[in-house]
């Protein structure tokens, strides 16, 4: 059996370690992900989502033993979690808006897309050659044992050349340019349009109640009777949702004339990195996140003073950061003082 085949539970063995891990110390994140996929309630109690990150880095293990009982288990867990996890992701493409899937607990930005999908299809393709060498008697630390140097050196440059693709293709995509560079082309598509297209329709923001850490309700008409609120809307705890909460002050300081506010769908003072963060609200049951139409989290929507939604909601860290300079943009060339936004 050709030793190459060796690459297939090597790198299966390495997604699963980074999956793990990630999920491990977090399984607030995998309950959310669960609830978020719609999959049965009694999945996102206690069991699983602690669960579901020790079958991973158990799988991980056993894929790189050298004997063949303990690789073919690790193998038919491979396969099983894998197969599994395209099922899902499949299935959330149909949904709309799309959640987020969380497959990496908080690490990076996890919004089910076609990419998504192929991604899965992949470690599928993998977990199932990782199978057949199993059946074909042999197992991965066998392989390896194998290697003489020249399968080494195509070991380093396979892991090399995957690192280059990550680095140069990770950031790819529109999601990477530059906010300036987005309204320049987002200005140029605008031009082709009708005027009465241009105008944002402001409509009544819902009425409502979001909780403090206290638990003393506060709606959005309260929120907003001395200052307009950007709010910052989130409901998973996912890579996204950390990134935002590490550019709260940063848009409070751009946005000096109005309140930045983050919104969570689940009791955000569990997360230690909120603990000490201020302007943070919870909307028990998502009541607000689905009146103001947040979809794809996180999310934003500028609320006026007039009770009418000035702006959003937009989806997305890199939208949501183009949003604040648009308005921070907006409040300069009006030259609104504080006490007017």
């Amino acid at each position: 059996m050709p030793v190459a085949l060796a690459l297939a539970p090597l790198t299966l063995a390495a997604v699963l370690v980074l999956s793990g891990v990630a999920k491990l110390g977090d399984p607030g994140s995998t309950a959310s992900m669960i609830r978020l996929l719609r999959l049965p309630s009694f999945l996102a109690g206690a069991v699983v989502p602690r669960l579901l990150p020790v079958v991973e880095l158990v799988a991980a293990v056993l894929l790189l033993t050298p004997w063949i009982w303990t690789y073919a288990v690790g193998a038919a867990l491979a396969l099983g979690l894998f197969t599994a996890f395209l099922l899902v992701v499949a299935r959330a493409m149909t949904f709309d808006p799309r959640p987020t899937c969380g497959c990496f607990g908080r690490v990076g930005n996890h919004q089910i897309t076609a990419r998504t999908v192929w991604r899965n299809v992949l470690l599928l393709a993998l977990a199932l050659v990782a199978s057949w060498i199993a059946l074909g008697g042999s197992a991965a630390g066998a392989l390896v044992a194998r290697f003489s140097a020249g399968d080494w050196l195509w070991l380093v440059l396979a892991v090399g050349q995957a690192t280059v693709a990550v680095l140069v293709l990770g950031g790819a995509g529109s999601e990477s340019r530059t906010p300036a560079a987005r309204r320049r082309d987002r200005g140029a598509a605008e031009s082709t349009r009708a005027p009465d297209e241009l105008d944002y329709v402001r409509r009544p923001f819902p009425r409502g109640s979001l909780l403090s850490q206290d638990l003393e309700p506060r709606t959005l008409h309260a929120l907003t009777r001395h200052r307009a609120q950007l709010l910052v809307l989130a409901n998973c705890w996912c890579g996204s949702t950390m990134d935002t909460i590490a550019r709260l002050e940063g848009w409070r300081e751009r946005l000096p004339q109005l309140d930045v506010q983050l919104v969570h769908t689940h009791r955000p003072w569990d997360a230690p990195e909120l603990s000490a963060v201020q302007g943070v609200w919870w909307d028990p049951g998502s009541t607000l996140y689905d009146a103001l139409g947040a979809g794809v989290s996180p999310a934003a929507v500028l609320l006026g003073m007039d009770g009418l939604l000035a702006g959003g909601p937009v989806n997305g860290v890199n939208a949501i950061e183009e949003f604040v300079e648009d308005i921070a943009a907006e409040l300069a060339q009006a030259e609104v003082p504080a006490d007017q936004a």
